[in-house]
């Protein structure tokens, strides 16, 4: 199974090999373009995902006990 994957990734990458080099001025261009987009987002350094932090949830938490309290409460 896992060769199979490997195996198709290949193919993925010599289709996109043989966009970029197309006969056709629209195809290679659309992928050379591609390629340049994909490997100028690789190369980019600034790209940080920072955790996400116990003050970015609490205003949702608040809420979320707030509606089931509402709840317990309302089918007591």
């Amino acid at each position: 199974m896992i060769a199979k994957e490997g195996e198709a990734i290949l193919n993925k990458e010599n289709q996109f090999q043989q966009n970029i080099n197309s006969e056709d001025p629209f195809i290679k261009n659309l992928y050379s373009d591609l390629n340049e987009r994909i490997n100028a987002y690789e190369q980019e350094e600034a790209v940080k995902i920072d955790k996400m932090k116990w003050k970015d949830a609490t205003g949702s938490i608040f809420f979320m006990i707030l509606i089931i309290v509402y709840l317990v409460y309302s089918l007591v």
